[in-house]
C-alpha cells in the first residue's frame, strides 16, 4: 500500500506539473483598488459566502494580477509601501504579478501623463536619471521582499508619450522628431533599470490604447522600432465603446503579430453586465448612451459572451503570439466614501448594506479551458412549408442560444444569437432541403427558431422572416425549438418551417405516416400568370399535376385530374402558391424510377399546359420527399418580393482606373454591410504611403480619387504600389502602377 501511495503521489505531482506547464494563457485582472476597498469595509462573496477576494479569483481560474504603481499618491494607495503589502498576498496565493509603472502621482493615460511633483522641475537629463533610479529602486524593494514581478509595464497607455511635456508626442507645437527621441530615451531609461535588476526573468511591456486601431498601432510601434527600443510584449487596451469592434481587434492582433513577432496581451478590457447603477453619487463611465457592440447587450450573458469571444480571438492570433488578457478592475465595487464609476463593469454584483458583493456567473470565463466531450449535430430544415419563393441562394438561419458550457460560442467555432449575427447559416442541399453540421458539448441545451431571408437584409414574406411558434419536443410551454446534446453524434429528424401563426409540434410533418406508401409534395407558383391576368383563381382552375400513369402506377394521369393542388393562404404575392401531396404505392414502384409530370390549369384562357418546357420528372425516392417549388412554365420571373440587389454579397475592391496611371486614378469599392474601413496605399517595401479612408462607413458603393501624393502632400515616385482594403474581417489587395 505504501508503494501504491508513492506511485499515486508521483502521478499526481506529474499531472499537476503538466497542468501548470500547459496552462500558460494569461487570465489576469487588475485589482489595484482592492486594498482601499477592503480598508473601507468592502467584502466579496462566492456562492453566498464571504471570502478573500484572492481566494475567489484563484478558485475561478485567474492566474495573473496587475497592479499600478504611482510615485507619491496622496493617500498612499498604489504607492510603493501599499504595493509591497499587496504583492506579498498575491505571491502567497500563487499568482503571477504584472507591475504597471504610471510614472505619475496619479492616473496616466493617453489624455494625461503628468510628471510626479518631485520631478516637475528637473532637466531632461535629470528626468531620465530619475526614471532609471526610481524604477530600479521599486524593483529592488520588491525583490528584497521576495515579490519581484514577472512582467513590468514601462508607462501606462503611452500612446501619446509620457512624462509630459518632455516625453510628449503628437503635439503640433513641438518638434516631433526631437520628441520621439526624448520619449524613446525615457522608455529606455526604465527598460535599462528593469534589465539591471533582472535581465532574464522579467518581461517588459509597452502599453498603448489602440486595441482596434491597426493604423495607429502600426505607426506607434514602427516609430519605436526606428528608435531601436527593445521590449518583449505589446500591450493593448480594448474597451469596445472607445477602441472599436471585435473584428478590428482581431485584425490588429494578427497584423501586429506578423509585423513585429512579439507576444501580445490585451492588458485592459471590460464589458458591462448592466446599465443600471447604485446610487453612490458617482456617475458610471458606461451608461445608457454608450454605444455597445451589436449582439452583446449589457447583461450577464452579454458580458460573458464578450469575454468568451475575446479569449478566442486572442488565442487564435497568428504565430501563437496572443498570450492573454487582463480584466480591468473587476472588483471595483462601490463603498463610501469613494463610490465607483465602474460598478456595472465589475465581475461582482452591487454591494448591499453590509458592503458585500457577490461574484457574477460571468467570472467563470476565467476558468481554464477544458476539453469537454463534444458531439456533432446535423440539423436538417425543409422550407417547402415556407409560403415564399426561397431560392437555393437564399438564407436559412438558426437563431437562438445555448445554455451550458459553450454560451453563445459553439465548440465548432460558430456564434449563435437571437439576432442576425448568428453564424449558423444552412447550406442548400437540393430543392427545399437545407443542412448544417455543428458541434455541441455533451449535456448543453440549444433553444432556437428558424429565420429565412432572400438575402441577409431582405426577409421572407411573413413575420420578418421568423417562423411561427413551435411546441418543443418535450411539450414544455415554450415557443421555440429545443435540442439537448447527448453523448453521441446526432442527425436530427427533418424540421419543417412553420409559416402559420398557430403553434405546431417541433417535428411535425406535412406527410401522413404510411408504411405502404411514399408521399411527394408538389408546389407551383403562379404569380406571373396572375399579374398578367392570364390566370384568375376565381374563374380558372383547378391547378393540378398531370403525369405518366404507367410510371406512377396509375397515381397520375396525362388526361385526368388525379392530383388537385390547393392554394396556400397566406402566401407570397397575393397567395400565389398552390401545393399538394400525393401518395405513391411503395411496393409497386422501384426506388430510382423516373416519373414524368407537368403542372396543368383547368379552364385556363390558354390550353392549360406548361408549353415552353419539356416534361418535368423526378426519381422515385425511398422516403417522403418534397420537390423544389417551380414557377409555372419555368419562366425566369420572380414575384413582387424581390431579392435585395442594392448591396453586394460581400466586400468588393475594383481595379483602379486608369491603371497604369500618370497623375491620378479612381478607386472604387463596395461594402455589403456597415463596417469600419481601412483603405490605404503601400509601396513595394510595405511602407504606408497614403491613408485614403479610415473610418466607419455605411454599406454601399464608394469612389475615391488618389492624386499620387502621400500623407505629407508630397508626390510619390513612379513604381508599383499596393491598394489595401480592410473591412468585415477581410483584406483585399490590388496592384497600382504609377508611371510619370
Amino acid at each position: 500500500m505504501k508503494l501504491l501511495g508513492k506511485i499515486f503521489l508521483i502521478l499526481t505531482l506529474f499531472c499537476l506539473n503538466l497542468y501548470s506547464q500547459t496552462d500558460d494563457f494569461i487570465r489576469g485582472v487588475d485589482i489595484s483598488f482592492t486594498p482601499q476597498i477592503e480598508d473601507l469595509g468592502g467584502k466579496y462573496k462566492l456562492n453566498g459566502v464571504v471570502k478573500d477576494l484572492l481566494d475567489i479569483l484563484k478558485e475561478k481560474g485567474v492566474n495573473y494580477i496587475r497592479l499600478r504603481i504611482w510615485h507619491t499618491p496622496k493617500d498612499g494607495y498604489c504607492g510603493l509601501e501599499k504595493t509591497i503589502q499587496f504583492a506579498k498576498r498575491i505571491k502567497e496565493k500563487g499568482f503571477k504579478f504584472l507591475l504597471d509603472f504610471h510614472y505619475s502621482d496619479s492616473w496616466a493615460d493617453p489624455e494625461k501623463q503628468t510628471k510626479p511633483a518631485a520631478w516637475s522641475n528637473l532637466s531632461f537629463e535629470s528626468l531620465k536619471d530619475s526614471v532609471y533610479s526610481y524604477t530600479k529602486f521599486v524593483l529592488e524593494s520588491l525583490r528584497a521582499n521576495n515579490v519581484l514581478p514577472e512582467m513590468v509595464q514601462i508607462g501606462n497607455e503611452v500612446t501619446n508619450g509620457m512624462l509630459w511635456p518632455d516625453g510628449k508626442i503628437y503635439d503640433p507645437t513641438l518638434n516631433q522628431s526631437i520628441q520621439w527621441v526624448k520619449f524613446a530615451q525615457l522608455l529606455q531609461a526604465g527598460i535599462n533599470a528593469v534589465k539591471d535588476v533582472d535581465s532574464s526573468n522579467i518581461k517588459i511591456m509597452i502599453h498603448i490604447d489602440r486595441g482596434g486601431d491597426n493604423n495607429g498601432a502600426v505607426y506607434f510601434f514602427n516609430k519605436l522600432k526606428e528608435q531601436k527600443i527593445n521590449f518583449d510584449v505589446i500591450g493593448l487596451s480594448f474597451y469596445p465603446w472607445w477602441h472599436g469592434t471585435l473584428e478590428q481587434l482581431k485584425y490588429n492582433l494578427n497584423d501586429l503579430s506578423t509585423r513585429y513577432n512579439k507576444d501580445i496581451i490585451v492588458v485592459e478590457t471590460a464589458y458591462p453586465w448592466t446599465l443600471n447603477y447604485q446610487i453612490d453619487n458617482h456617475g458610471n463611465i458606461v451608461g445608457q448612451n454608450t454605444k455597445l457592440l451589436q449582439g452583446f447587450p449589457a447583461s450577464l450573458k452579454g458580458q460573458k459572451d464578450f469575454l468568451i469571444i475575446l479569449k478566442k480571438i486572442i488565442k487564435e492570433t497568428k504565430n501563437n503570439k496572443g498570450k492573454g488578457f487582463f480584466y480591468w478592475e473587476p472588483a471595483y465595487i462601490s463603498v463610501p466614501p469613494i463610490g465607483s464609476s465602474w460598478e456595472n463593469l465589475t465581475l461582482f454584483g452591487f454591494t448591499n448594506s453590509n458592503l458585500e458583493a457577490e461574484a457574477l456567473s460571468s467570472i467563470d470565463v476565467f476558468l481554464p479551458d477544458v476539453d469537454y466531450a463534444t458531439i456533432n449535430v446535423k440539423m436538417r430544415i425543409n422550407t417547402s412549408t415556407l409560403n415564399d419563393t426561397l431560392k437555393p441562394n437564399g438564407i436559412v438561419q438558426l437563431r437562438g442560444e445555448v445554455k451550458g458550457k459553450s454560451s453563445s460560442l459553439l465548440p465548432s467555432g460558430e456564434r449563435i444569437t437571437w439576432d442576425n449575427l448568428s453564424e449558423l447559416i444552412f447550406k442548400n442541399i437540393d430543392g427545399d432541403n437545407w443542412e448544417y453540421t455543428f458541434q455541441m458539448y455533451e449535456g448543453d441545451t440549444l433553444e432556437y427558431s428558424i429565420w429565412t431571408g432572400h438575402t441577409k437584409t431582405k426577409y421572407t414574406y411573413l413575420s420578418g422572416g421568423w417562423e411561427g411558434p413551435v411546441i418543443p419536443f418535450d411539450n414544455s410551454n415554450k415557443n421555440y425549438r429545443l435540442f439537448i446534446a447527448g453523448k453521441n453524434d446526432t442527425i436530427l429528424p427533418v424540421q419543417y418551417y412553420n409559416s402559420s401563426k398557430s403553434k405546431i409540434y417541433q417535428y411535425f410533418s406535412p406527410f401522413k405516416q404510411n408504411n405502404d406508401s411514399i408521399g411527394i409534395m408538389f408546389r407551383v407558383n403562379l404569380a406571373h400568370l396572375m399579374s398578367k391576368g392570364i390566370f384568375d383563381p376565381a374563374k380558372n382552375g383547378p391547378v393540378v399535376v398531370r403525369g405518366d400513369s404507367i410510371e406512377s402506377e396509375g397515381i397520375l394521369s396525362w388526361n385526368r385530374n388525379k392530383l388537385i393542388l390547393k392554394r396556400e393562404e397566406p402566401s407570397v404575392a397575393n397567395n400565389s402558391f398552390w401545393s399538394g401531396i400525393v401518395y405513391f404505392p411503395k411496393y409497386l414502384i422501384q426506388k430510382g424510377r423516373k416519373i414524368h409530370y407537368k403542372f396543368y390549369i383547368d379552364n385556363a384562357p390558354f390550353n392549360g399546359w406548361e408549353n415552353s418546357i419539356p416534361d418535368r420528372y423526378f426519381y422515385f425516392p425511398s422516403e417522403d420527399s418534397t420537390l423544389a417549388w417551380k414557377f409555372f412554365n419555368d419562366k425566369n420571373l420572380i414575384t413582387d418580393i424581390k431579392e435585395d440587389k442594392s448591396l453586394p454579397d460581400d466586400i468588393k475592391l475594383y481595379q483602379n482606373y486608369p491603371n497604369p496611371f500618370n497623375s491620378s486614378t479612381t478607386i472604387k469599392y463596395e461594402l455589403n454591410k456597415d463596417s469600419y474601413v481601412s483603405l490605404c496605399i503601400y509601396n513595394s517595401l510595405g511602407e504606408l504611403v497614403k491613408v485614403l479612408d479610415n473610418k466607419f462607413i455605411k454599406a454601399g458603393s464608394y469612389s475615391i480619387l488618389w492624386d499620387g501624393r502621400d500623407d505629407n502632400g508630397i508626390y510619390v515616385p513612379s513604381g508599383i504600389y499596393f491598394l489595401n482594403l480592410v473591412a468585415n474581417e477581410k483584406r483585399l489587395v490590388n496592384k497600382l502602377i504609377l508611371l510619370k
